[in-house]
Order: C-alpha cells, then structure tokens, then sequence
C-alpha cells in the first residue's frame, strides 16, 4: 500500500492530461444586443433573451452522439465524473458518511477513492449494456490502484446501490438473488416508479407495482389516433451533460436530433409574427422573469396576507404564485406607462408655459424696441441742426440701449426656437397609451403558455420562490427529441402495456406485478379488474369503495370470483398492513 500510495504523486502529471482531454459542455449564453426601433407598445431596452419552445430541425438529421463534443465529454475520468453528477476531484457527502475511513485519511488515500470511482464509472459509461461487475472491472484498472480490492468492491458496492452503474436496460451477467430479503409495494407505474421497482427488485427485494390508470408510464403517455402517434408528456432531453438520459438512450439505441431555437408564431389570420415583434415581446417577457425573480430573492417578497400587504411568511400569509407575480408586474409597468403619459404631458405643458412667457417678454421687448428706435430716429434728426453735446451723450446712450435690446431679442428668439423643437420631438414621440397592445399581449400570453407547458401546471399552481430551484441543477448541452415517439421505445421496452379489458372508471384499481424480470423494466401485467367491491386478481391489495370512496384493504378469506372470463384466486398480503398507514391511505377493515 505504501508503495502504491508514493506512486500518486508520479500519475499526477497523467491526471492533469487526462483533464485537458475531457470537455465539458456548457450552456450557451446570449449577449444582448441593443435594437433600437419603433412601436406600438412600450417595451424597454432589450435583455438576454431565452429560448422559446424547441421545434425539431428536419435539416439536422445528425444525432447528437455524433456531436464530438459529447464524445469528448464522456472520455476521461472527469468526463465520466461529470456525467454521472459527481465532483471529479472531491468526496461527496454521501461519500464521506459511507467511507468515514477514506474522508478522515490521508489525501493520498481519498486520491486513490476518488480514482478508482472514476474510474469504475468511464468504464461503465463506455459500454452501458452490460452489466458492471467487479470480477470483470478489477484486471481494467490501472497499477496500483488495483492492488486495493476491497476497497474497489466498496465503490462499486456503493456505486451500484446508489444507481451510478448497472441502472437502465442492461444484460445481467449474474442471476438475480434467489433470496427475497424482503416485500415492496411501489404506487404509481410512472417512469420514476417502474424504474424504483426495477432497481430494488435487482437488489432482492419481492416488488408490486400499483397503478390506478389502465396504461403505465405516467407522465410519459403516447396518443394514438388511426396511424397518428403523438407525444402528450415528456418528449425533448433537456441536454444530456450529466443526464442519465444520455446512458438509456446508449442502452435502447434511442436516435436523438438536435432541436433548433427557431420557432415562428403564427397570429389568427395565418400571419407570420413579425421577426422584431417576436423578439422584442420575448425581451419583455425575460423581463418580466427578471422582475419576479428579484421580487423573490432580493425584496423577499413571497408571502401575502389577507389585509394585501407582503413580506415575510406569518401565521395568516399565504404563498405568492408566479402568476400572480407576474400579473402585478405587468400592473405596474401598466401604472409606469401611465405615469410616464402623465410625465410627458407635464412636460409638454412646462415647456408651453416657457413659451407663452417666452413670446410675452418679446412682445414687450418690441414694443421697447420700436418706442427707442422712434426717439433714435428724433434724435438724429436734431443733431443735424445743433451739435450740443448733452444732445449727443443722449443720443449714443439711446444707441446702447437699442443695441442691448436688440440683443436681449436674439437672446429670446433662440430660445424661442429650442423651446419650440423641444415640443415638436415630444409631440413627434409621445409615450404609448399601453404597456403591451392587443397583440403583444397575444404573443405574451404565449410565453405564458409555453412556461406553463415546460412546468407541466398553470403558472398560477408554481411557487414564485421556488419554481425556478433547479435552475443550477440543470443538464448541460442542446435539447433533444427522440426520432420515434418515447412511448414506442416504452412499448419496445416491455414498460408500456395497455389492458383493453380494464376499464377507467370509479371503484377500478389495477395492479402490476414485478414477478419475473427476464429483462429489466420486463413487468407482468394480469388481467385483473377491481370494480365495486369485487375483487380479481392473484394478489389482492385492496379496492376503492364506489359509494364511501375509501380505500379498503381486502380481507383474509375471499371467495373465488368469475369476471367475465377471468377466473383466479384471491390471496391477501399480509405485509401490506406495514405499509398502508405508512402511505397515508385511511383503511376500514370491518366493512
């Protein structure tokens, strides 16, 4: 070991090449650009813009894992860090509570952890359809780091348990544990659910899936319609630097194309949206985000209580929605715009005024100017016959002053004229009458929309402080689309399966079984159909009761009941009566 240890500090010129191979993807950031132009609304200076809802690029036909980008990120030790969203270079948390050996040693010791982990994971990512096990992992690392077995058998024990490795659709290479330490009942069949279920029945545990629909996926739900498919939930990969995406979609060779920024709206008469139009409402619209962010973080405005004022949280306060938020933004740019007619009309009788006082003065200063022009002309005409010289004292000091007033006009005759162009350029640009017209807040309200689709909810139901949380968790790199429809790739997947014989409706609860797993994700589906009181399955849970609308937990002795052409037999899980209080789900076992 000591050995093994003095040789770090040989390999810490080959770490530092290592880094330099490995790029990491970072998101592109826009730089505003001031446009300046005319319209209809008042919308300010422009701000760094984001990007509206993708629209796939039937020119890219290139999938993204051709992008050398994305090859180079998962090369290298750090890549391989990076994408499975753990610091290169340091222990986690999770980490230093599992390893309190290797997190209180010494930096020689956490090197060789934080190198073999690294290294456990790039070999997983290099080949993610095959099961990662440690009899196969140790010949491929590197001396000395190999000479520690135990502790590679800790990370990748640790690894595993924690789904960085062998999570997915992968070849197992070693049986599935004969043992059932124990019994799970996972509720719901949505992707998260199905992929739980999956991981803790690889870890030995006896799995039950309940799901109240009649399909599985959850948010993940496809629409047929004739030879029509579409996507009604999750369809684009928000990047793939550090997604996990990325290792599924190696692992069911998923094509992935690029989406490109462009979108085009369309108005009512099948108009293009005009391109500045377009860009200058979507500057207003990050804007706005800016606002409430601000409001959020910076003035700690989250709550409101019923009198109308905000602030801190207190007994009576209620949380403030980002639509709400919003709406009263755009109510005080409204009163800004307003404020600002008033400004300007204030401004247009200011300088009136100036120039009714302005004219005012020039018309008595004509009149000065006439009357000492006639008594200069008076005097002229009696110099020629005497020369007395008080005369000529008078006559230049009437001269003097006929020049100062001549001059105090000019004075005022420019000042006239800048008071008048003054006026003419507030009147050539006065302020608009709204904050957005009609058809801005048209293109807005599609924002709106679009914001409230990436958030699967009404901007009314997402918190101001927190819906924007994982902002700093986002993947990296350029969204995706997947070629074919997600739900196919469930249904290629055995994670899709619908039962045409169980209807939707009051009193149905379905149950999935996770009995056999020839493959991952592989869930047996019987024919079972709760209705009304009647049970069909052959392990019962319970039954949503048609009339108390309570959850039932089936008794110990039920008889066989015949639906339609369904005969089984009816056994109840003990075990469940662990985990119904546990659930939250109120019970009546004397019904």
């Amino acid at each position: 070991m000591e050995e093994k240890y003095n040789q770090l500090e040989d390999e810490n010129a080959s770490d530092t090449s290592e880094k330099s191979k490995t790029g990491l993807v970072t998101p592109e950031k826009k730089v505003p650009i001031e446009i300046k132009k005319e319209s209809e609304s008042t919308i300010p200076a422009p701000v760094p813009s984001v990007s509206k809802s993708e629209v796939k690029d039937d020119d890219d036909q290139d999938s993204d894992h051709e992008d050398p980008h994305v090859k180079e990120l998962l090369n290298g030790l750090e890549g391989a860090a990076f994408q499975s969203r753990l610091p290169f270079d340091k222990l986690t948390s999770t980490e230093a509570a599992c390893f309190p050996d290797i997190a209180g040693g010494l930096l020689q010791t956490q090197k060789v952890f934080l190198h073999i982990r690294n290294r456990l994971l790039q070999i997983w990512l290099e080949n993610p359809k095959q099961q990662l096990i440690i009899e196969n992992v140790l010949p491929q690392i590197e001396s000395p780091y190999n000479s520690d077995t135990v502790l590679a058998r800790r990370i990748h024990a640790f690894l595993e348990r924690h789904g960085f490795v062998n999570f997915g659709v992968f070849k197992r290479l070693k049986p599935l544990p004969t043992k059932k330490l124990g019994k799970v009942i996972v509720i719901g069949a949505g992707i998260a659910g199905l992929a739980a279920a999956q991981q803790m029945q690889q870890f030995g545990l006896e799995v039950i899936v309940l799901e109240a629909r009649d399909r599985v996926g959850g948010r993940i739900a496809t629409f047929r319609k004739s030879n029509y498919i579409a996507d009604l939930g999750a369809m684009v990969v928000t990047g793939l630097g550090g997604n996990p995406v990325t290792t599924l979609s190696k692992q069911i060779n998923m094509e992935l194309h690029k989406i490109r920024q462009k979108c085009p709206l369309y108005e009512s008469d099948g108009q293009t949206v005009p391109k500045d139009k377009d860009e200058m409402v979507e500057r207003e619209f990050n804007r706005l985000l800016e606002a409430t962010s601000y409001l959020s973080h910076q003035l700690d405005f989250n709550y409101v209580n019923s009198a109308g004022s905000g602030g801190q949280q207190s007994n009576n306060a209620r949380p403030v929605s980002l639509g709400q938020a919003l709406e009263w933004v755009i109510r005080l740019q409204e009163q800004g715009v307003k404020q600002r007619q008033v400004a300007h009309l204030r401004s247009v009788l200011s300088l009136q005024g100036r120039l009714i006082t302005n004219q005012h003065r020039m018309i008595s200063i004509m009149d000065r100017l006439m009357e000492l022009n006639k008594q200069y002309k008076e005097l002229t005409e009696s110099k020629l016959q005497s020369r007395d010289i008080t005369q000529e004292f008078v006559l230049r000091s009437k001269l003097r002053d006929l020049h100062n007033v001549c001059k105090e006009w000019d004075q005022l005759s420019d000042q006239q004229k800048e008071i008048e162009a003054k006026l003419q350029e507030l009147e050539a640009s006065p302020p608009s009458d709204v904050y957005l017209s009609s058809k801005d807040r048209q293109i807005l309200d599609w924002h709106f929309a679009n914001l409230e689709f990436a958030n699967a909810t009404s901007l009314s139901n997402l918190s101001l402080k927190h819906w924007d949380q994982d902002d700093d968790f986002e993947f990296t790199g350029s969204h995706l689309t997947v070629e074919a429809i997600l739900g196919e790739y469930l249904v290629r997947q055995n994670l899709w399966m619908y039962l045409q014989d169980a209807g939707r409706h009051e009193g149905t609860v379905l149950v999935f079984f996770t009995d056999s797993f020839d493959q991952p994700y592989n869930v047996k589906l019987p024919r079972a159909l709760f209705a009304s009181n009647e049970i069909s399955a052959n392990y019962v849970v319970g039954v949503f009761g048609m009339r108390r609308r309570r959850f039932f937990v089936a008794r110990r002795q039920l008889d066989i009941v015949h639906v339609t052409t369904h005969r089984v037999f009816v056994e109840f899980v003990e075990f469940l009566r662990q985990f119904i209080p546990f659930l939250g789900i109120s019970m009546n076992l004397n019904r």
